[in-house]
């Protein structure tokens, strides 16, 4: 703390609260080296305050408290210290960011410190923003609205509840020229989420939810456990909601029923809280890392089929003290702190309860029954005439919610009474089931069973194969997997709109032509079962993972087509080839595991699963049936090489590539060969052995023509030209790479084409022909238009950011170059260094060019634009 001397100001002033984003990462990143960065960052914030006549209070670790005279000073200060931080060349190399809030009122002193209020209001303030961010209260910004610094404006953010205070307060953010001005919405009681919204009242639960309030507070881990149907998930949501108050960070909802895979349930999370993958590192450990210091709730919903990941839920709870889970899951996690909170059914009328519709319209149970009744037959209520045969219904159902609701799904059909008296035939099933079952559980399962006796036999064989679905499918899907309609005996639409109608299937909401239907997952699992019971289980499961390899398939040749939307069905059905995935390697089916892991993992490194990606080929390799050196093998190799390749992990990499391109020549398969030879050139071409891959690309091209493979010629012939280009040898490559040209464009190979076409940009580059350059990245841009890949938009952008220093428009090129970083970190990692190295980064040749307001301006706008607008904004002339 720096010494004080002098009084402390009196009467109006205006305190100033300042730390730094992200200091504890910072710390276990940096270690020892964060000491230097914490003194640079003390001067320049005590410079500034000195500078805005102001006195510094008193500093806690990274945070600064300091007192002003007059609100322009503090703001002069605040501008002053943001500019100098971002100009400062930080040791880290990354931008250092720090948040600031202030606030104008009386200046009391008690003793040698400022009492009142007013304190609290600017601490409250400053903690509301993000590094990077200056935020003034009302009273501040009327001081300040005609003192304001030049390139300095102010920004109305609206009003906002702060803690501890309850009118909501008028917020404002400094605007400075030059300085990211965009922020993520601030941190008041407005709590971000991502809880789904429910098309229905939540009825009754009072008592329950007031436990989950209480159970949130005393423990980091709350299980709300039962079967299914109970309605944990609904009570789990509607929990979170009323305790979003408490988590300044958000409330975020991690759907992992369509999840079966414990290795994924760290991504699912991830991908809810907005947390990027930064490979090669586990996903995990920038999950804690990213929430170590958030004041967060995380709802896991349906953490029975993932129990193996209790652990990550458990590492993460460790990590983060501030964080904590709200799960629900048929059994308990067993971890250590974990409080379970069995859900019990809906309460029920009482035994002596009088059963007008008046006394019996505030029971939840029957709340519930009515409810849903009326949506199916609207104008449904309770009358002196149904309000007993309701009451009974529900009673018999033991007031479990997903029962209530089949119940009354039936109501279109048939009267309360006539409900009343088909469940008193059917109560034998209701408390039949496995001895080892809870009871209301076999009471569940009997509810779904009666709904599901329902049907005939063509509807009953119909919905028990679409079971075999994992997080939905279309109509062309159930075709092909639940069989023809002549197997089946009935039409596939007016089957499954008849499970449609009797809630056993979901219609989901969507523009999409195709329509798509899903189950909820405890009638999925009750249509499973049946599947198993009828013999049917291994052959619909074998119709559902060969569907799923053609769907795979089909889109990995629209995509070297160049079709703008290949990887749409990948997208929609991931889930479905997780299932397919599974079952394949669970069974030991080799060859469907690793044809479906050979045409996949493309599609894992464009959407960011690259880790995801990672395990599935790991897991085909270990398979039995993927272990002798047979063309299975090969094909699982040569698909964990190229993800490793794009992890940057040669030392993967290139063993799987050598294993894959040894058993090719063992088998004698030449046309294979051919791939095998070019995988594992081109990667000891990025990793500097040049002669070594230029003898295998030289082999693959003399094998490619012996063979006949044209494509595989033109990709080797590709490879000498980047492995000519790495060595320094422009005439060899270009010569290379237009013979790699002229062949790709006879077969209209897309994706080779922009592959070709973005080797001459750089060489074009290389050799000052600058409005060449510019031509073939327009060209490439144009090819893999339907190539939605941000890595891919970061290198043509680049080139076009060096070509415009190189002409002088270094504004241009801040701009260009901003978009390209802002890709890069998007895409989730770079591109081999090999085919960067060679030009300088442009950005920094832009920032040597420019004055530093006129760069961070253009810099920053860049970094803000989308893909789209980038890519626009690259093809303009100036």
């Amino acid at each position: 703390m720096a010494p004080r001397e002098g009084a402390l100001p009196t009467g109006t002033v205006t305190f100033l609260f300042t730390d730094i984003e992200g200091s504890t990462k910072l710390l276990q990143e940096l270690g020892d080296g964060y000491a230097a960065i914490q003194d640079d960052h003390m001067r320049l914030m005590r410079e500034a305050i000195a500078a805005g006549g102001g006195r510094e209070l008193r500093t806690e670790g990274d945070a600064f408290f300091a007192v002003f005279p007059s609100a322009a000073g503090a703001v002069r200060a605040a501008v002053a210290a943001q500019r100098s931080f971002d100009a400062h060349p930080w040791p880290h190399g990354r931008p250092f960011r720090v948040r600031m809030g202030m606030h104008t009122g009386e200046g009391r002193l008690g003793g040698d410190d400022y009492l009142g209020i007013d304190v609290n209001r600017a601490a409250r303030i400053a903690a509301a923003g993000h590094g990077g961010q200056v935020l003034l209260s009302e009273a501040t910004t009327v001081l300040v609205e005609g003192e304001l610094p030049a390139g300095v404006t102010l920004r109305g953010l609206g009003r906002h509840r702060l803690k501890d205070f309850d009118q909501p307060q008028p917020i404002h953010q400094l605007v400075i020229e030059g300085l990211p001005s965009e922020f993520p919405p601030i941190r008041t009681l407005e709590i971000p989420s991502n809880l789904p919204s429910q098309p229905t009242s939540f009825l009754g639960r009072e008592r329950e939810l007031g436990d989950l309030r209480r159970l949130a507070d005393a423990h980091a881990l709350v299980t709300l456990t039962g079967p299914g149907g109970t309605g944990k998930t609904r009570l789990a949501i509607e929990a979170a909601r009323q305790l979003l108050e408490r988590f300044p960070d958000g409330v975020v909802f991690v759907d992992l029923s369509a999840i079966g895979d414990p290795a994924l349930v760290a991504s699912s999370i991830a991908e809810a809280a907005g947390v990027r993958e930064e490979p090669p590192r586990p996903i995990l450990e920038t999950l804690k890392d990213e929430l170590r210091d958030r004041e967060m709730l995380l709802v896991l919903d349906n953490f029975e089929q993932v129990l193996g990941a209790a652990t990550t839920v458990g590492e993460l709870l460790a990590t983060a003290p501030s964080l904590r889970a709200l799960t629900t899951s048929r059994r308990p996690l067993h971890l250590r702190g974990e409080h379970e909170y069995p859900v019990p059914p809906l309460p029920l009328p009482g035994p002596r309860q009088r059963r007008s519709p008046d006394a019996l319209s505030g029971v939840p149970a029957v709340a519930l029954f009515v409810q849903r009744a009326a949506a199916v037959q609207p104008g449904f209520v309770l009358t002196e005439a149904n309000a007993d045969a309701v009451a009974d219904i529900c009673t018999r159902l033991d007031g479990l919610p997903l029962a209530i609701e089949l119940a009354a799904s039936r109501i279109k059909v048939l009267s309360p009474e006539a409900l009343r008296q088909r469940l008193e035939r059917r109560l034998p099933l209701l408390t039949g089931g496995a001895r080892d079952f809870p009871d209301r559980q076999r009471t569940l399962r009997s509810a779904i069973e009666w709904s599901y006796d329902l049907l005939d036999r063509a509807h009953r064989i119909l919905f028990h194969r679409l079971a075999v679905f994992s997080g939905g499918w279309s109509l062309d899907a159930a075709e092909a997997v639940a069989a023809s309609d002549a197997d089946i005996g009935v039409d596939l639409l007016d089957g499954v709109a008849v499970l449609v109608d009797d809630s056993l299937v979901l219609r989901e909401t969507g523009d999409g032509a195709d329509p798509r239907f899903r189950m909820l997952e405890t009638i999925r699992e009750f249509g499973v079962e049946r599947l198993d019971e009828a013999g049917e289980a291994d052959e619909a499961r074998g119709r559902h993972a060969r569907w799923f390899l053609k769907l795979a398939e089909e889109a990995g040749s629209r995509w070297q087509s160049g079709d703008q939307r290949w990887a749409d069905p990948l997208i929609r059905e991931h889930d479905n080839l997780r299932a397919a995935l599974a079952w394949a390697i669970d069974g030991d089916r080799g060859e469907i595991a690793a044809s479906l892991v050979s045409v996949l993992w493309y599609f894992w490194r464009l959407r960011g699963h690259i880790e995801e990606g990672r395990r599935w080929a790991d897991r085909v390799i270990a398979l039995r049936s993927t272990g002798e050196r047979t063309s299975l093998r090969a094909r699982a190799l040569t698909a964990l090489g190229g993800i490793a390749y794009w992890q940057n992990d040669f030392d993967t990499a290139i063993p799987a590539y050598e294993e894959a391109l040894q058993i090719h020549r063992d088998l004698g398969d030449r046309e294979a060969t051919v791939q095998a030879l070019f995988d594992l050139g081109t990667t000891r071409g990025v990793t500097g052995d040049l002669p070594g891959a230029q003898a295998l690309l030289e082999e693959s091209l003399v094998t490619a023509r012996d063979v006949g493979d044209r494509r595989g010629e033109a990709w080797a012939l590709w490879g000498l030209g980047s492995a000519a280009y790495f060595g320094g040898d422009a005439q060899l490559s270009r010569s290379h790479l237009e013979e790699s040209l002229r062949l790709f464009e006879d077969l209209g190979d897309v994706w080779g084409l922009g592959n070709v076409v973005a080797g001459l940009a750089g060489l074009a580059l290389q050799a000052g022909e600058f409005d060449q350059a510019r031509a073939h990245v327009f060209r490439t841009m144009d090819l893999w238009e339907g190539e939605p890949s941000p890595l891919n938009a970061a290198m043509q952008v680049n080139i076009l950011a060096i070509v415009a220093n190189a002409l002088g428009k270094h504004e241009r090129a801040a701009r260009l170059a901003g978009a390209a970083a802002a890709f890069r970190e998007r895409a989730g990692g770079p591109a081999p260094e090999a085919f960067t190295s060679a030009f300088p980064e442009p950005g920094a040749a832009a920032a040597e060019a420019l004055d530093e307001e006129t760069f961070q301006k253009a810099w920053h706008e860049g970094q803000a634009m989308a893909l789209e607008e980038a890519l626009a904004y690259a093809r303009e002339e100036e």
